[in-house]
């Protein structure tokens, strides 16, 4: 075995971070549960006073990821977080779709368009409860899967159901895929594995450069009827795992620079450690908050700002919100 494949490995078993399952054990593509108690009232018709906020994975991940030690990212972000005067009150939630390195040779990992369906259907629920807004913290691929998740979201219904979603912050995201994705097919591969959901990964791949695509057409198109915009920020990883940085700044930064609402920032952190803070003061949870602190002032003014609107139009002047 070369250093190299060594190296990859290693990698492997360090982003296979979720507990095995046996094939016989058959989980749900994809599930969203929540962190914590519901501040909105199960008994309320909306939750229009509240916000949402979603933590998604990456491949071969699940409740570590966002984990270190005994700092859990999730659970520690804040019930409420102040503006001014007021405080925005929001509900965590963890959405996980499966994804197990262990499970390759058995081959019930999912390809990312039957992840994709699965994600829209279990974020039905929280779309319907009908948060001021959902944000998501999405690490690795689970960036992607978000993206897949929107874009289908706009053409299943249409540009409201869109802008329901505030933000999305992703971090080391493969916008266009990851050179380490194609290693480790061609060493699957020679062993006689299958992984649809690394696949989906490879570097320069045609489905998330039209992915990509797509999500430029839908913020014109946004802009023409007048919606609230969904924004993007984005951060990427500067340190290596051995030899090899697994996303590198081109794909989780450049290639996303025309969606970016915000500089786009590099932590000298590894790819799995980015989305590890050990503490609120870790430079990444910081960064984020602030991301998460800004808009927040945005949403607030753009309720100020389409107050009088009717309601079906508050989320787009120029196009109906019909509910599902």
């Amino acid at each position: 075995m070369t250093r190299l494949t060594s190296y990859l490995v290693a990698c492997m078993g360090l982003l296979c971070i979720s507990p095995y399952k046996s094939a016989a054990d058959n989980p749900p593509v994809a599930t969203l549960s929540p962190v914590r108690a519901a501040q909105c009232p199960e008994a309320a018709v909306t939750c229009q006073d509240f916000d949402a906020i979603v933590f998604v994975h990456g491949i071969y991940g699940g409740d570590d990821t966002f984990r270190n030690g005994t700092f859990d990212w999730p659970s520690n972000l804040p019930q409420c977080i102040q503006l001014d005067t007021n405080c925005r009150v929001i509900d965590i939630f963890k959405l996980k779709y499966r994804t197990a390195m262990l499970s390759w040779a058995k081959g019930n990992n999912p390809s990312l368009d039957v992840v994709a369906s699965a994600v829209f259907d279990a974020m039905a629920p929280l779309r319907k409860r009908q948060y001021r807004s959902i944000g998501f913290i999405a690490h690795s691929l689970g960036g992607d899967v978000v993206s897949t998740y929107i874009v289908m979201l706009t053409e299943r219904f249409s540009h409201p159901q869109r802008s329901q979603n505030g933000f999305v912050i992703t971090l080391a995201t493969p916008v266009l895929g990851s050179q380490i994705a194609d290693i480790a097919h061609d060493l699957k591969e020679s062993l006689f594995m299958s992984d649809p959901l690394l696949d989906a990964l490879k570097k320069n791949n045609i489905y998330l450069t039209m992915l990509n695509d797509f999500r430029q057409m839908e913020v014109q198109k946004g802009q023409r009827y007048v919606c609230r915009p969904v924004h993007v920020h984005a951060a990427y990883e500067e340190k290596h795992i051995g030899p090899l940085l697994i996303v590198g700044k081109d794909s989780a930064a450049i290639s996303i620079s025309k969606l970016a609402d915000s500089p786009i920032v590099g932590f000298p952190l590894n790819h799995i450690d980015i989305a590890k803070p050990a503490n609120e003061q870790s430079p990444v949870y910081v960064w984020t908050m602030d991301r998460i602190k800004s808009e927040y002032a945005r949403l607030a003014q753009w309720e100020e700002d389409h107050k009088n609107a009717p309601q079906n139009r508050r989320l787009c002047v120029g196009m109906d919100f019909i509910p599902e």
